[in-house]
């Protein structure tokens, strides 16, 4: 998963989170690809969304999360391939509904190419809007 964040990095400092195709969100258990903010736990990603909602830029947030965590990858950008598990939660953020989502990881963007990713690489989606967004 970390090696992934360095490929897209870039794109939380120019978007915050970024949308993927657009459509609707894919339902639990469906496959999609997506490109925004991954926690490893569901605490983490919950006070990313929290640290937003009091104003934080993405990235500020993020290394706010990691902080904490004691971890420099605990949260991060990734562009990824995975299936949605479950809603873990849904905030309100500005004018729009964010969920935190459980998701199977199952490819990953290094940058040069996708890598597909280990067994059961669980990871907690931040996705705004109307869910397009990883």
């Amino acid at each position: 998963m970390r090696i992934y964040w360095l490929a897209a990095a870039a794109v939380v400092v120019v978007c915050g989170a970024v949308r993927a195709a657009e459509g609707p969100a894919p339902e639990s258990g469906d496959a999609a690809v997506g490109v925004g903010i991954l926690c490893n736990t569901p605490q983490q990603a919950k006070q990313f969304v929290s640290l937003r909602r009091k104003g934080a830029a993405p990235e500020k947030a993020m290394q706010v999360v990691n902080a904490d965590a004691r971890d420099g990858h605990a949260c991060g950008v990734a562009a990824v391939a995975y299936i949605r598990n479950q809603t873990v939660g849904t905030v309100k953020l500005k004018d729009r509904l964010v969920q935190i989502v459980r998701i199977n990881v199952v490819a990953g963007f290094t940058g040069s190419g996708w890598e597909r990713a280990t067994a059961d690489m669980i990871q907690y989606a931040v996705l705004e809007g109307a869910g397009e967004s990883v």
